[in-house]
């Protein structure tokens, strides 16, 4: 069961408010970041008081963890639409496929969630530590499995490593369609005509994974 941050109060207003409140703290936190957002300015611009606010949630951590849940609700959303009933290849494509149309829908909650990984947040992020990446890492190493009984990938192979790797390349993808320094960042490596074109570098993505382990070492020890 997922981790509520809220108050039992917030469940009972309604959901249009509830909306209203969420979608302003995105903007703010995504706008301004966790340590520079004022949680007076989200209540102004939800058009509620601060009492109503502090009433909801305990802290302005507990309503940006609670904005951070929404990003495992997505997360989560995204890899049950995924047809695991195929090949890993074709799996893997869609995988970046989704994380791709979600950075460029929902920009603000990546950005949030780059945000969280830094380091004055570090006390923050033990607070959900291994709920997002518990997901992908539980998807990801069911999807390796399958691939090593269809003889797809090599049965040796260390698939806790591959999975990690996997998840770096989707990490680093999502943050650039959704971050502004990481869009600089790829464009700087992959100049103006390839960053721009999502089908391509989802087909360089999925084929750069295919040649390695193809070549591949990495067997468990």
């Amino acid at each position: 069961m997922a981790r509520v941050f809220h108050k039992p109060t917030f469940e009972r207003i309604p959901e249009e408010r509830q909306e209203r409140i969420l979608r302003e703290s995105i903007k703010e936190f995504a706008a301004n970041g966790y340590l520079g957002t004022n949680i007076n300015a989200i209540a102004e611009n939800a058009g509620i008081s601060i009492g109503s606010m502090y009433s909801y949630f305990a802290s302005k951590e507990d309503l940006f963890l609670t904005i951070v849940n929404r990003q495992f609700a997505l997360l989560e959303r995204l890899l049950s639409s995924i047809d695991t009933e195929t090949s890993f290849f074709l799996i893997l494509e869609e995988l970046f496929r989704v994380t791709m149309k979600s950075a460029l829908q929902h920009p603000e909650l990546s950005q949030i969630y780059l945000n969280i990984t830094t380091s004055p947040l570090a006390a923050m992020a033990s607070r959900i530590s291994g709920t997002m990446e518990g997901h992908m890492a539980v998807f990801l190493r069911r999807i390796i499995g399958q691939a090593k009984q269809a003889g797809e990938i090599e049965p040796g192979l260390n698939e806790d490593f591959l999975a990690f790797c996997i998840d770096n390349l989707l990490m680093m993808f999502q943050f650039s369609f959704s971050s502004e320094y990481y869009r600089q960042r790829m464009r700087l490596y992959l100049g103006e005509k390839l960053s721009e074109d999502g089908e391509e570098l989802i087909r360089q993505s999925v084929g750069f994974v295919r040649n390695q382990l193809r070549h591949s070492s990495l067997a468990n020890p």
